[in-house]
């Protein structure tokens, strides 16, 4: 997925030693160009998902019984809003730690490492606040007054949004796992790939097993191209889905459920109260969404507040999900096909 402001400073922020960002982005982008370009599934042929569960055992958690029901969820919703035949099979179980233990070559891979080393922009990175600013900035520029009121409320200047961003993130990062833990800190600073986009770009463009990552983990910080929602959501990235040479549906997705998980004060403040049954609904039909990138092809849709094809604006995801629920059109045909994740 391009969503990255090139800031050749975030090669040293982000990494052990220096890369040439340079010729490090050169062969991603012809590597990118190489693929195929996107098509969309036919509904007349059965649609198999395989799919990866990934545990920290240390936060809230989805227990086999939660994710099965997930599962058929989003069997359901894939056969009555997109019309696909839709089966997800479990095919692994493994700890977060495990997990990236075993796809940690792929961040030396060239290409598709260059996710995993330029997008990031690092929690303890000295100039992080300023990097956060400057992409902000030019997220907003992209997007109309009306629109950015919308998502942001009256925060909509760089500085405003930088700010409350940061303040939504800090307190994030601040909430205790089961160990009393914070989520991040300087005291376990060699976590912050298992939330970073860049890095899970990378792992989904090298996947060769599964088709979709499920995980009680979440993309929580700052990349150097954070769409508006993300920016919104003070750097939740809620579920996305990947170019992948490999697979047959030419995408690999993930999905971060600590933000539907968590019942700690911010979430409780900023998502709402939701009870299992509300969380696991909100988790399928965001899914759902996902598939709509992964199956149909579709670009990310701004403009139909009521489609299933518009990601939540913000982190009230059951709110979204009463919305999309009650949808008799989704208007799928008026939401353009992407050549490219």
């Amino acid at each position: 997925m391009q969503r990255y402001l090139l800031l050749t400073v975030l090669a040293f922020a982000a990494c052990k030693k220096p890369v040439d960002l340079k010729k490090e982005e050169a062969a991603y982008d012809a590597y990118l160009e190489a693929l195929p370009e996107l098509r969309v599934v036919q509904k007349n042929i059965p649609v198999q998902l395989n799919v990866a569960y990934v545990e920290n055992p240390h936060l809230p958690t989805l227990d086999v019984a939660g994710r099965q029901r997930v599962y058929a969820s989003v069997e359901a919703l894939a056969r009555r809003v997109y019309g696909f035949d839709l089966k997800i099979t479990e095919t692994r179980q493994q700890t977060i730690a495990d997990f990236f233990a075993a796809v940690g070559p792929r961040f030396a891979e060239t290409p598709i490492r260059f996710p995993s080393v330029a997008f990031l922009i690092s929690w303890f990175a000295p100039n992080r606040d300023a990097l956060v600013a400057e992409t902000i900035a030019a997220a907003l520029k992209k997007h109309s007054t009306e629109k950015l009121a919308e998502y942001l409320g009256k925060d909509t200047d760089p500085a405003a949004a930088s700010r409350v961003f940061l303040q939504k993130l800090t307190s994030i990062y601040a909430e205790k796992n089961a160990t009393g833990r914070p989520l991040l800190s300087a005291t376990n600073r060699q976590e912050e790939a298992w939330y970073s986009f860049g890095h899970w770009s990378t792992i989904l463009q090298g996947e060769k097993e599964f088709d979709f990552v499920l995980t009680n983990v979440g993309i929580i910080g700052a990349d150097n191209g954070m769409p508006l929602y993300v920016i919104a959501r003070g750097g939740v990235t809620s579920a996305f889905v990947e170019n992948n040479a490999y697979r047959p549906y030419q995408g690999a997705g993930m999905l971060g459920a600590y933000p539907f998980l968590s019942d700690s004060p911010f979430f409780i403040a900023e998502r709402g109260a939701l009870t299992a049954t509300e969380k696991e609904e909100a988790i399928a039909w965001l899914w759902l969404h996902e598939l709509g990138h992964l199956l149909l092809k579709k670009e990310e849709n701004y403009s139909f507040s009521d489609s299933v094809h518009r990601a939540p604006p913000n982190l009230k995801y059951h709110e979204w999900v009463k919305t999309v629920r009650a949808t008799k059109d989704h208007r799928s045909d008026k939401v353009g096909l992407m050549k490219k994740f």
